[in-house]
């Protein structure tokens, strides 16, 4: 008899809880869209450009020069001899490789860059989330992207009030 008045209790506040949970209002907001979009992000987005745009100016440059040497080599490729192709061919490589090499190390700079400025933003926007959320009622804020919902109603998306709210901040 007893073990079926503490099952009986024990189901009865799972129940309980269940009920309560469900009458919670659930948000969620797109932290992309947050860091893209409020001003601190821009701001973030613009020092990033300013920082390595020069450097991605000259990476177009280099990649067009390729571009345009291999182009000349398939056009002029039927009247040169064989050692001038060859020639030509390992002058085209070499740039190449030297390319992806340079290329490769400032993107390891840039993705450096970006992760180092995203944090600065990371502590603002959870701040930003924590207040909207409290403001609204909300029981649970999900990220969008990793959520794992399948769906969840526009009106859940609190992404519109976090950004203005990072940006009252």
């Amino acid at each position: 008899m007893k073990h079926i008045v503490l099952c009986s209790l024990a189901l009865g506040l799972a129940c309980a809880s269940i009920l309560e949970a469900s009458a919670q209002t659930i948000g969620i907001v797109s932290m992309e869209r947050v860091l893209q979009e409020s001003d601190r992000g821009k701001a973030v987005q613009t020092t990033l450009e300013e920082r390595f745009g020069e450097q991605q100016q000259a990476f177009a440059e280099r990649e067009r020069e390729i571009r345009q040497l291999q182009a000349a080599l398939d056009r002029d490729k039927p009247l040169m001899s064989k050692a001038q192709v060859e020639k030509k061919e390992q002058d085209i490589k070499s740039r190449i490789e030297a390319f992806e090499k340079d290329f490769t190390e400032v993107q390891k700079e840039v993705v450096a860059a970006q992760q180092q400025e995203g944090q600065k933003l990371l502590e603002p926007a959870r701040e930003a989330v924590n207040q909207v959320a409290e403001k609204k009622k909300l029981g649970a804020v999900f990220e969008a992207s990793r959520s794992g919902l399948m769906y969840l109603g526009e009106s859940a998306d609190i992404t519109d009030d976090v950004i203005k709210q990072m940006n009252a901040n």
